[in-house]
């Protein structure tokens, strides 16, 4: 597994003022989408810029591969280092943390609609985040909330959005906890294979991907 560097990557100043939704997906951009906004002390949540790209592949790889959830080896990798598609296809976020080198990007979600290129589970009416990762090096600051309480804000703040919901591995029991103290629910009869989509399974297992599902007020 590549790292850029084996201490947290400070944000960039450069380009501060630049439009990150500039290259976006039209059917996105579109959306009217609101500012970001954090609900958790202490962590910034705000678009995600080009400048950040190899902060939240590195984050999102190390999540990935240091919580046991995927195999170095695994092609799924390249696709988890790919942040400048997916910023052009879907809505990235990032949530940073201030330490001792100053505010660093600790964490990443992206955010997406039935029928854009990046939706994997969500339907009508339903607002989808895929990718949640928080730095090893930064969790249990909240970072991960952040982003959830995130997402959550935007759909309520979307004309037709009226649910949040999302693809987990059945790996990940840290993250179903706090999607479950978030009001989300298992929806079982919605879990999927990727052989359900078309695709070839990835380390020779076809594994079930669970879906959790929020209702909106």
């Amino acid at each position: 597994m590549p790292h850029e560097d084996p201490d947290l990557i400070p944000t960039a100043d450069a380009g501060f003022d630049a439009d990150p939704t500039a290259d976006l997906h039209p059917a996105i951009r579109a959306a009217g989408w609101p500012e970001p906004a954090s609900r958790v002390e202490g962590v910034t949540v705000r678009d995600a810029r080009e400048q950040d790209h190899a902060a939240i592949a590195h984050l999102t790889v190390s999540s990935y591969v240091d919580g046991g959830h995927i195999d170095p080896a695994d092609e799924y990798i390249e696709h988890l280092q790919d942040v400048g598609h997916r910023s052009r296809q879907a809505r990235v976020l990032v949530g940073e943390v201030r330490t001792e080198e100053g505010a660093v990007v600790a964490g990443s979600v992206v955010l997406t609609l039935p029928g854009m290129p990046m939706s994997e589970t969500s339907l009508e009416g339903e607002l989808e985040f895929r990718m949640l990762a928080v730095d090893p090096r930064v969790q249990r600051r909240g970072v991960a909330r952040a982003l959830v309480r995130a997402a959550i804000d935007r759909a309520e703040q979307l004309e037709g959005v009226h649910a949040v919901v999302l693809t987990t591995m059945v790996t990940m029991t840290g993250a179903h906890r706090l999607y479950e103290s978030e009001g989300f629910t298992r929806v079982p009869e919605r879990d999927w294979r990727l052989s359900d989509i078309g695709q070839e399974p990835t380390g020779g297992e076809d594994q079930v991907f669970w879906v959790y599902r929020r209702p909106l007020p």
